[in-house]
């Protein structure tokens, strides 16, 4: 997308591609183009210009998602805090967020630069916190550096990543085996560093989604 003001896209496989027995992904992203916001303060008493601070970053962001939306590969959700995914139903999505959208009425966005996991299971997803699996974690990313990322789904409990997980109340009826080979899994969330996750969740993809033949796209 381009950078301007309500922009959305999306960029998916033609194919589906198996996921619940396990996938490990990595990728680069850099924001570029960045909005510049000055800020003027006054002081107090005389109400006299003191002095002017500016700040260069991006926004708003993007999503990794992974889903079995009717709209397959042309799945498209809402622009601005949503990132492009909230409105994909059946699907999961991992959200980098570089932009707080508070002025946007009911607003959960944070204040800061973060990744967070989000799903409605088979309902449209969203960027609200009643959809965030575990806790989000701030880590720069809007700076106009190169960044890489990794996003890596173990059918497995993936006890290393013991320290770095996290979960909530909207997880709990993820965390359960679903039968033999649909065992609970673990999610993780790498950036920079890619071999010590930044976020980890248990979680079985096979009772999160429905997918069938364990295909998403």
């Amino acid at each position: 997308t381009r950078s301007l003001q309500s922009q959305v896209g999306s960029v998916f496989y033609e194919r589906m591609l198996p996921v619940f027995q396990g996938f490990d992904t990595i990728f680069e992203f850099q924001i570029s183009e960045q909005s510049r916001i000055c800020k003027t303060y006054f002081e107090k008493v005389y109400s006299k210009l003191h002095h002017m601070s500016c700040a260069v970053h991006g926004g708003d962001g993007f999503a990794f998602v992974a889903h079995g939306d009717d709209n397959g590969s042309r799945s498209l959700g809402s622009d601005g805090q949503e990132l492009g995914y909230g409105g994909i139903r059946n699907s999961l999505a991992v959200e980098f967020d570089m932009w707080a959208n508070v002025e946007s009425e009911g607003s959960d966005d944070l204040f800061y630069d973060h990744v967070s996991i989000h799903s409605a299971s088979l309902d449209s997803n969203s960027a609200k916190s009643s959809t965030t699996l575990g806790t989000s974690k701030p880590v720069e990313m809007g700076d106009g550096k190169l960044h890489r990322a990794r996003i890596q789904y173990l059918p497995y409990v993936e006890k290393r990543y013991l320290d770095t997980m996290t979960a909530n109340e909207n997880l709990i009826r993820y965390v359960k085996d679903n039968g033999e080979g649909r065992r609970l899994g673990t999610l993780s969330v790498f950036v920079d560093d890619l071999l010590t996750p930044l976020i980890s969740i248990p979680l079985n993809l096979s009772v999160l989604l429905d997918l069938p033949h364990t295909m998403a796209y």
